[in-house]
């Protein structure tokens, strides 16, 4: 697992755009042998995460709180920074919410993993994770804490940036006029093309684009397009 890892830090300290930063994470999870990544950002309200898990499952567990009572994340907060978990460990506790946690996170076969924890400041916390269906995960080589430490450092390096884009997509609200307007722009349209094609004035399209430009918080209609379109808004 050391030399997987070092390998992974290696892969993600090369200027990776998002696809190829996930493909490195799926074959790190292969070469490792499981078959779910998952990349956790403790920060309280702020929270996010970025993973591969089947998309019915991140919406499930979004849809019920399962960050309030997952028993991996609890751990990742209070246990040690290297731990493996399992369906079957965590039914020794008794507890009837986690037994439904990892009841239905089975069905999308996701039984058992391993997680590395590594504090950031006094509260926070970085988490990745790696996951399968097998009822255990066998305790292999010692993992180096340091190298594994680093690894989650540059995965965050890599997914952080793809949270706070999703966070600040949210945060952005383009009217339609103004979404239509850039998209026109970005498309290498002049603004009195994008009049006439819009069947609006000039001076109208230049507002709509100012407004969006504003918006963005970018320094310009050419750097509004390219964040628009960067964060999915157009």
């Amino acid at each position: 697992m050391n030399e997987l890892l070092l390998h992974l830090i290696d892969t993600l300290s090369l200027p990776l755009e998002e696809r190829a930063a996930r493909r490195a994470l799926r074959g790190f999870c292969e070469d490792a042998g499981f078959d779910y990544f998952a990349y956790v950002h403790l920060r309280g309200q702020e929270s996010f995460a970025v993973s591969n898990y089947p998309r019915e499952w991140q919406e499930l567990y979004v849809k019920r709180n399962y960050l309030r009572i997952d028993p991996v994340v609890t751990r990742a907060k209070h246990g040690p920074p290297i731990f493996t978990w399992s369906a079957k460990e965590a039914k020794r506790a008794g507890r009837r919410d986690i037994m439904r946690f990892f009841a239905e996170a089975a069905l999308f076969d996701i039984r058992a993993g391993l997680s590395i924890s590594v504090p950031v400041g006094f509260k926070d916390r970085m988490v990745f994770t790696l996951a399968n269906g097998e009822l255990e995960v066998p305790v292999g080589r010692r993992i180096d804490p340091v190298t594994a430490a680093v690894a989650v450092t540059f995965v965050h390096s890599r997914l952080g940036r793809i949270a706070q884009d999703v966070s600040l997509a949210a945060d952005i609200r383009l009217s339609p006029r103004e979404a239509e307007c850039l998209r026109w722009f970005a498309d290498g349209m002049s603004m009195p093309d994008i009049a006439q094609t819009v069947g609006i004035g000039y001076r109208s399209v230049r507002s709509y684009l100012d407004e969006a430009t504003r918006k963005l918080g970018a320094a310009n209609s050419r750097q509004a397009a390219t964040t628009a379109i960067r964060l999915g808004l157009i």
